[in-house]
Order: structure tokens, then C-alpha cells, then sequence
């Protein structure tokens, strides 16, 4: 018994490793709130894989949350020129767009990537609410319909009925209550 804690204990003296902590992954430090070391993990990444996409996004979105959208809009926008069909880093980036009431280009990003994954529920509804953004109700209500039926999520019917109120507030009403022309 004597030998194997002795060698055991050699083994973990002769890989100081062994008695480190796994190094936390990026994605980790940037959920805990750890950008900084999340940047610069990603940053790593990128330098060793340039076309690594998703690292880029979390980039972009790392500044975003630093408050440098300076520096978060230009990542965005390399990503959906590189790859328009990337639909996670065309969901941020049309989110971020419409934190800046850029409502059309948001629009416009999203209709790219759609062609990439057409019954996408995530990228679906973020046409819907950017749709809903410049009063394109009706496609926004097809849209965020589409989405809730592929993923019925609280999100999704939330989003759709919010469309809904939306949609019947812009009908034009005769005083009867009923709709004009139907």
C-alpha cells in the first residue's frame, strides 16, 4: 500500500499538470461573466483558425456586451459578408442592428440567412419581430406563425400574439368593428 501512494505520489511530482485545474474554455468565462479572459480566449482561437466563425461571434458579441459596438459591428459584419447563411452570427447581428433602430438592414441580414436554414424556428422569429420592427405585419405574422409551429416555445407564442395585437391594431376598422374590405 506504501508503494503506491509513494509511487502516486511521484507520478503527480513528475507531471505538474496533473495537479492543475482544467484551463476553463471561453465560452465558460463569458457565461460567468468573464469577458475579458472570454476575449482574449477567444481572440486565441481566431489566431490559430481564422475561419472559426463561432469564435468570431462570440467575439463580436463579447465587445457588444463591453459597450464597444465600435468594435463589436465590424466582427458582425465580416462574419455575414464571409458566410450570409451563418444563421447564429445573422441573429446577433440583427439583433444588434435593432438595438440601433437599423431596422432595414436587420431585415435584409436575417432574408440572406435564410436561404441557409428556411425552417430555422430561431432565425424564423427573428424575421418575425424584425419584420413586426417595419411594420410588415403580415409577414411578420407568417413568420412568427411558422416559428411557433416548429418550436412552440413560450418565446415563440409570446412573439406570435404579440404580432397578432400588432397586426389587428393596424387593420383599419369600419365602426362596426369589423375589418375594412373582408
Amino acid at each position: 500500500m506504501f508503494a503506491v501512494l509513494l509511487l502516486t505520489t511521484l507520478l503527480a511530482a513528475a507531471d505538474p499538470q496533473a495537479n492543475q485545474a482544467p484551463t476553463p474554455q471561453p465560452e465558460d468565462l463569458a457565461q460567468a461573466g468573464n469577458y475579458k479572459e472570454a476575449l482574449e480566449g477567444f481572440r486565441r482561437r481566431v489566431s490559430a483558425d481564422p475561419d472559426d466563425l463561432n469564435a468570431r461571434v462570440w467575439i463580436a458579441w463579447l465587445h457588444e456586451r463591453m459597450g464597444r459596438p465600435d468594435l463589436a459591428e465590424p466582427v458582425y459584419r465580416s462574419i455575414v459578408l464571409e458566410a450570409p447563411g451563418h444563421v447564429e452570427a445573422a441573429i446577433q447581428f440583427a439583433a444588434f442592428l435593432t438595438k440601433r433602430r437599423h431596422h432595414d438592414e436587420a431585415v435584409r441580414v436575417l432574408e440572406r440567412a435564410k436561404d441557409a436554414e428556411p425552417r430555422n424556428p430561431d432565425l424564423l422569429a427573428a424575421l418575425g419581430s424584425a419584420h413586426l420592427q417595419v411594420s410588415n405585419t403580415k409577414l411578420a405574422l407568417a413568420y412568427l406563425e411558422l416559428a411557433a409551429a416548429l418550436s412552440p416555445t413560450p418565446e415563440n407564442v409570446n412573439a406570435l400574439k404579440r404580432a397578432q395585437r400588432a397586426h389587428r391594431g393596424s387593420s383599419p376598422r369600419s365602426s362596426d368593428g369589423v375589418s375594412a374590405g373582408g
